[in-house]
């Protein structure tokens, strides 16, 4: 069979479409994940004390515990994000760094999350209460309301609770924005509960 030059230049140009096919990125549905990765400057503190302090998960409602970004347009309402997500639940994002700020003061004999083997002094008991972008008209902000209580384990006594809200305005009025504001809000928070175990615990 002759083919005429019409039809090689059809089958050439199918072949070429075929092959950038295959070799082109798939285009996926996939969402795209986002970290909580940002620790404090350093809190520096020489230990004064043998102590040794175990950090409990923290606990969330069903709203935050999950990897869907969440976000509200106004009170007592709260959506989320659909093509935008955590790259783990918030709570434990939260957990790693508190215990690695923890660790970096140097202020405990050691700082650890369960299971942790051997005798422990202290537990710092964790509640992520808020944990979302907050829009309002062009702008939006993000807010976290972490409530901490330290428990001696000797008599489960409560030596103090607190609860720490820090609120970061976001430079972008986007998903990509919010995860930036809640980093800087994370550290903030991450600080000052260093700080307060530190005076709790002279």
């Amino acid at each position: 069979m002759i083919l005429n030059r019409n039809t090689i230049f059809i089958i050439a140009a199918s072949f070429l479409l075929s092959a950038c096919s295959v070799f082109s990125p798939i285009k996926t549905d996939q969402p795209t994940s986002y970290l909580l990765n940002t620790l404090p400057k350093p809190i520096t503190k020489k230990p004064k004390h043998r102590m040794t302090l175990i950090v409990a998960p923290p606990s969330a409602s069903q709203i935050y515990n999950t990897t869907q970004m969440a976000y509200t347009l106004q009170s007592y309402q709260i959506s989320y994000f659909a093509k935008n997500r955590w790259a783990d639940t918030p709570a434990q994002m939260v957990h790693s760094l508190l215990v690695q700020t923890l660790q970096d003061m140097h202020y405990f004999y050691a700082v650890g999350m369960p299971p942790m083997s051997g005798y422990y002094d202290y537990v710092l008991n964790t509640q992520l209460l808020q944990f979302e972008q907050r829009f309002s008209g062009d702008l939006s902000q993000f807010i976290i309301t972490l409530r901490v209580q330290l428990v001696k384990m000797g008599n489960n006594q409560i030596i103090a609770t607190r609860q720490f809200t820090a609120v970061e305005p976001a430079l972008e009025n986007t998903p990509h924005g919010g995860v930036v504001a809640a980093n800087r809000a994370t550290t903030k928070i991450l600080a000052q509960v260093a700080r307060f175990c530190s005076v709790k615990l002279q």
